[in-house]
């Protein structure tokens, strides 16, 4: 697995932005077959498979993986929360919920450091933590344009092309909602995937362990309306 990670900047904020990506690794096997024993008139009839159990059970772990991905990006909506610890651009923290259409509502950054952010159509409302008074831009803009990269829910999940080599482990729950963990290592990263086992198989969490990114990514809000709302014009000043 390979993770990329998109330096987003403003004149308030230089915000990391986690985009994942699936490892090459296709995984291949060759089937082995035994040779009936020379000298017999008969060959053993060959044993019926047993019957996969459990989540997933005709799925492999990358299989699972790039199914998950696959859902995520498929959503008309989601809420992304995301915990990053970047060596190059230091701290990052999201909360952004956002839909397939690019309008999204939430806060980057976290203590005097937050900004809200409300994207609706081609405008972007900023406020810093602390500020009454919001800051309009707009998508066409340069600072605009980094910020609708934000909100773009495609961007973050990369369509991951070819299985991985994760690995099916235990179930889970992730707020409630019960899932299977996947577990991969690529170089001194080591990652832990939790995969929605009911409904959809919506990646529900991602934690990175090692690297120059670690840090923790949580998808859920699945389709749920992101109520992107311009605030009053009494509150908004020209950017």
């Amino acid at each position: 697995m390979r993770r990329r990670t998109i330096a987003t900047s403003t004149v308030l904020l230089v915000c990391a932005a986690t985009v994942l990506t699936a490892c090459s690794d296709p995984g291949s096997g060759s089937a082995s077959s035994t040779p009936a024993a020379q000298g017999s008139s008969t060959a053993a009839s060959p044993a019926a498979p047993a019957t996969p159990k459990g989540p997933f059970a005709d799925r492999t772990g990358g299989q699972v993986f790039t199914d998950a991905v696959k859902a995520d990006r498929q959503a008309s909506s989601l809420r992304l929360k995301a915990d990053i610890k970047d060596a190059k651009d230091g701290p990052t923290k999201l909360d952004l919920t956002m839909d397939a259409k690019g309008d999204c509502t939430g806060t980057i950054g976290a203590g005097k450091d937050a900004v809200a952010l409300i994207k609706t159509g081609r405008t972007v409302f900023l406020r810093p933590a602390g500020h009454r008074t919001w800051t309009r831009t707009s998508t066409t803009s340069a600072d605009g344009k980094d910020l609708a990269s934000v909100c773009d829910l495609s961007g973050y999940l990369t369509d991951p092309g070819q299985d991985t080599a994760a690995a099916k482990g235990a179930t889970t729950t992730v707020d409630g909602r019960p899932a299977m963990v996947l577990t991969e290592k690529d170089g001194d990263e080591s990652y832990t995937l939790d995969v929605a086992t009911s409904g959809r198989p919506y990646l529900l969490k991602m934690v990175t362990v090692g690297g120059d990114s670690p840090g923790t990514l949580a998808f859920s809000h699945f389709g749920e309306p992101v109520h992107a709302v311009a605030p009053p014009k009494s509150q908004v000043t020209a950017g």
